[in-house]
């Protein structure tokens, strides 16, 4: 009976993570295929290693981490939205105090799209993606990049970013 009991415990302990996956969504007003590059260009940076990449089903799964923090695999997958946009849904197991993989890849997707064409190594783009780092509410970093962009063009007006008026709203998240 202690055997079937201690069996039990191990079993369960093994099958926890696969309930414990969590969904993150996020929809955007573009086509799938521009998120599409955006999510390849953020998979591709120092922070995460390709496992695999699917571009005719737009599914990426994605390893982060390490030896001390435990590697983790993250799974992107891309869907049309019910208004023409596009739905990105990331799924990982891991969602830590001091982790929390979906949201993470969410934000650097949407930072990507945002400062798409602008200095990477800016002041105002810096600020920017620490904002999204800290905090969820994306509308309060995003004024914060239209105030610091301003200061920079005031500076000096040849650094001013080709944006268009609604430049954005451009991954700003669609209403569910």
């Amino acid at each position: 009976m202690k055997s079937f009991a201690y069996l039990l415990m191990v079993l369960s302990l093994f099958s926890l993570p696969g309930f414990a996956m969590k969904n993150r969504q996020h929809a955007f007003r573009e086509s799938c295929d521009v998120v599409w590059d955006a999510a390849v260009g953020v998979a591709k940076s120092q922070d995460y290693r390709i496992v695999g990449i699917s571009k005719e089903d737009q599914v990426l799964s994605l390893a982060v981490g390490g030896v001390w923090a435990g590697e983790r695999i993250i799974s992107l997958s891309l869907s049309s939205g019910p208004e023409g946009g596009c739905v990105a849904t990331a799924q990982s197991a891991f969602s830590g105090l001091a982790h929390s993989d979906g949201p993470d890849l969410l934000s650097r997707i949407v930072a990507s799209m945002v400062t798409k064409g602008m200095d990477p190594h800016s002041k105002a783009v810096r600020r920017y993606k620490g904002c999204l780092a800290q905090f969820t509410d994306e509308e309060k970093c995003e004024a914060r990049l239209r105030k610091d962009l301003a200061k920079e063009s005031a500076k000096d007006p040849s650094k001013q970013p080709s944006l268009s008026e609604d430049w954005w709203q451009n991954a700003k998240p669609v209403a569910k």
